[in-house]
């Protein structure tokens, strides 16, 4: 398989500068020696509620990160407010509908993969047939998106979304590979939603289908906030040990922490060392 273009790259993420537009995220995210960017959906289009965002937007964005002298990362989709499968007939389509837009914005960008999120299931009834459900609407997407070849997908649990509430991740893991998607790996969210050592409570079948990586520190309290390293309880050395030689791109996450440029000038030399650990051979 040929590695995606971000593998092995320094990758910012223009979601912890959400408040700049994109032009000023990309210098920014240069400026501090990341090689790419992982892009935020609402970086893409207007940024004003309502107004949609079509393709020739998402050219336009890619055009523009490569002219900052950037490699285009992930488009990160997740917090879309359309997004429920599980919420019925019609939310099902429009979820369908809105991923399949999604997935030609991914490709009009250049961009390597879309992640998104899996949602949250508000029945305990239906949580059993989560993972058949969301592939369903996976599936649907790519067919609705018109491409022939459609981006993958990475699906980036969350604390309170339902595959790591509900400690359904293996099921995820089998039914996410047949529909072009995988599972992101986020070290925050698993921390907080497992412990700090969940790299070895997760199992092969779950780190065979990660295909995307967050990279952060935590404190395993505190959901949606990403520590710099060394501020937070990970083990990351040992964590970048289970990931080597997987061929995955890390990005740089440090949404929710309130000083992301300081804390990046401060701690790069330890998401560098992170990512030349995980290019070793496994």
């Amino acid at each position: 398989m040929i590695p995606a273009p971000d593998v092995g790259l320094l990758i910012g993420m223009s979601v912890v500068l959400m408040r700049d537009d994109l032009e000023t995220a990309a210098a920014t995210i240069r400026d501090l020696g990341f090689e790419a960017i992982e892009v935020h959906l609402e970086h893409v289009g207007p940024g004003m509620a309502g107004v949609p965002i079509f393709e020739r937007h998402a050219e336009a964005a890619g055009e523009l990160v490569r002219r900052h002298g950037l490699r285009v990362g992930t488009l990160n989709a997740v917090a879309d407010r359309t997004f429920d499968p599980f919420g019925g007939p019609d939310p099902f389509d429009g979820t369908a509908r809105a991923i399949a837009a999604q997935l030609r914005l991914t490709a009009a960008m250049g961009s390597p993969r879309l992640l998104i999120h899996e949602g949250r299931i508000a029945k305990a009834d239906d949580v059993p047939r989560g993972s058949e459900t969301l592939t369903r609407c996976l599936e649907r997407a790519r067919q609705l998106s018109g491409l022939i070849d459609p981006p993958p997908i990475s699906v980036e649990c969350h604390p309170f979304t339902w595959a790591l509430a509900h400690r359904r991740l293996p099921e995820l893991a089998r039914a996410l590979e047949p529909v072009g998607a995988g599972i992101c790996l986020d070290l925050c969210h698993f921390a907080v939603a497992l412990g700090p050592g969940f790299i070895s409570e997760i199992d092969h079948e779950v780190l065979e289908a990660i295909n995307h990586v967050h990279f952060a520190d935590s404190d395993a309290r505190t959901s949606e906030l990403h520590f710099p390293p060394g501020l937070g309880v990970l083990d990351l050395e040992d964590i970048a040990r289970v990931l080597a030689g997987r061929g995955l791109a890390i990005g740089w996450d440090l949404f929710g922490w309130p000083g992301p440029r300081g804390a990046i000038r401060a701690t790069m030399p330890a998401y560098v060392a992170f990512i030349d650990a995980c290019r070793a051979a496994a």
